[in-house]
């Protein structure tokens, strides 16, 4: 079963023009089998949305595995297209394009690309999922996701 929310939030800058951000959450996907002390989900992250609620909560210090794959088009001109990695990524540096996360509404997005490597939650609150882009009108495709929350060492 699919559940689609929209909403848009007006902000009034200094100015007379007003900007309009829209937040999606829109979970497309499922629980997904994962190791045994796992839990895991499966996302759709359009290109056109600028986050993608996950469907997780997480706690600061959660460790999640993300596995992403699909190729999404950025942009206007035949070669702005990009893998979860992002175009034009270089070693440590996420290219444009590629697969970030946020927690919480106002949290730092980070850069998730294609690692294997299991990233710590930085806070707490939802996990979002998005594309590193600023202008979504002109993009196409998705990623599709899976997130393994890891079960803690402790």
């Amino acid at each position: 079963m699919m559940h689609r929310t929209t909403a848009t939030i007006c902000l009034t800058l200094w100015t007379p023009w007003t900007l309009l951000l829209p937040i999606v959450p829109v979970r497309q996907g499922g629980q997904v089998a994962a190791p045994a002390g796992t839990t895991g989900v499966a996302v759709r992250v359009e290109a056109r949305h600028p986050w993608v609620d996950s469907g997780l909560t997480v706690r600061k210090g959660d460790r999640l595995s993300f596995t992403a794959d699909g190729m999404i088009q950025w942009g206007t001109k035949s070669d702005q297209v990009a893998g979860p990695e992002g175009h034009g990524a270089k070693p440590g540096k996420l290219g444009a394009g590629g697969l970030i996360g946020r927690v919480g509404y106002t949290g730092k997005p980070f850069p998730i690309g294609s690692t294997r490597t299991p990233i710590v939650m930085p806070s707490s609150g939802k996990l979002f999922l998005g594309i590193n882009d600023f202008i979504f009108g002109d993009n196409a495709g998705a990623f599709s996701v899976t997130i393994i929350r890891l079960a803690n060492d402790i």
